[in-house]
């Protein structure tokens, strides 16, 4: 395989294959080149771009034809001594020499050029290797980090949801026993309601008892005597008190009382008019205290008296004897004994 010449300028480096322009410092040039660089003007200052030789002579450039004809072959060395022939073919293979050379010289360059090129890419592409293994290192680290924080919190997750259903069913427990107290309060508060309106009642119902027993001890004090009338209503009271006793509520029940200032006790008086009251004992004992004389009781006032009062004298109507009115020892002042008429 025959060398291919190519155009000793840097910049085209085309395949020459029909004509060249070559000069006699053995470079060889493309017409286009030739005509741009001022080779194929033989009456301009020519100067050879490769090795920047003066071209001065008309020969020292001229276009040559790479592949001649037959006839050229024949006729470019006829008529020469041989001497001459030898000459032009030791020159002619000289300039093949000489651009063989130069080609390896240039491909030499060209692949050294390469090789640097290639090794400069090739640790530049290494260090790219390693900092892109560095870095997948890194982010292998940062997603196994990553996984194991995942874990983590779903971990933290699942005991969250648990503890939150634990505190949920505390909660659910804690209203649920709300509501059991609740109602068992509102009961409390019922039954505390009934006891006292029953205590309310039983009051009053004890008020009335008393009321007609001690007008009973009063009439028996007056027919039969004293100490029998003072017996009777010791022992009444007595009764009294133990049925209270009995019907009282616990100790450690709280039970709303009724104000004192709506409730007042009756004095108990004796048969010979002096207070009873009830010892620390439990017992009665007749105090020094003795009930207002009535003597000085206006008839008529007490007569006109109004009936809408306090104590015994509430819900009662006392009328006028219709003969007249009535003094302390029970006799009209019209005539004959009588006792205040109660409606």
């Amino acid at each position: 395989m025959d060398f291919s010449l190519r155009c000793n300028s840097l910049k085209c480096r085309t395949a020459l294959s029909d004509r060249a322009v070559v000069t006699t410092c053995s470079h060889i040039f493309c017409e286009p080149c030739s005509e741009t660089l001022g080779l194929a003007n033989p009456n301009g200052a020519r100067v050879c771009p490769a090795c920047e030789t003066h071209l001065a002579n008309p020969d020292d450039a001229v276009v040559t034809q790479l592949n001649p004809t037959e006839d050229y072959k024949t006729s470019v060395l006829s008529g020469l001594s041989p001497s001459i022939i030898m000459e032009c073919a030791g020159r002619g293979l000289a300039f093949y020499s000489y651009q063989t050379t130069q080609e390896i010289v240039y491909q030499e360059f060209l692949a050294r050029s390469l090789t640097d090129k290639y090794s400069s890419l090739s640790t530049h592409l290494d260090k790219v290797i390693h900092d892109a293994n560095l870095e997948i290192t890194g982010l292998r680290e940062k997603l196994a980090g990553m996984h194991m924080e995942q874990k983590a919190l779903e971990e933290k997750n699942h005991q969250l949801v648990e503890a939150f259903r634990e505190k949920s069913k505390t909660q659910q427990q804690l209203q649920k026993l709300y509501q059991t107290l609740k109602q068992q309060q509102l009961a409390a508060g019922m039954e505390i309601a009934a006891d006292h309106d029953a205590e309310h009642t039983l009051n009053a119902a004890d008020v009335a008892q008393r009321d007609h027993r001690f007008r009973q001890s009063r009439a028996g004090s007056r027919g039969s005597g004293g100490g029998l009338g003072q017996s009777r209503t010791v022992n009444d009271f007595a009764a009294h008190m133990n049925s209270r006793a009995q019907m009282a509520p616990p100790r450690n029940m709280q039970v709303p009382s009724t104000p004192s200032g709506t409730r007042q006790g009756l004095p108990l008086y004796g048969a010979n008019g002096s207070v009873m009251s009830q010892g620390q004992h439990g017992g009665l004992q007749q105090s020094a205290t003795y009930r207002n004389t009535l003597h000085d009781l206006d008839p008529n006032v007490y007569g006109n008296s109004n009936g809408a009062g306090h104590g015994f004298s509430a819900g009662m109507k006392v009328g006028r004897h219709p003969n007249g009115s009535v003094n302390r020892s029970g006799i009209s002042s019209a005539a004959g004994f009588g006792r205040p008429i109660v409606r």
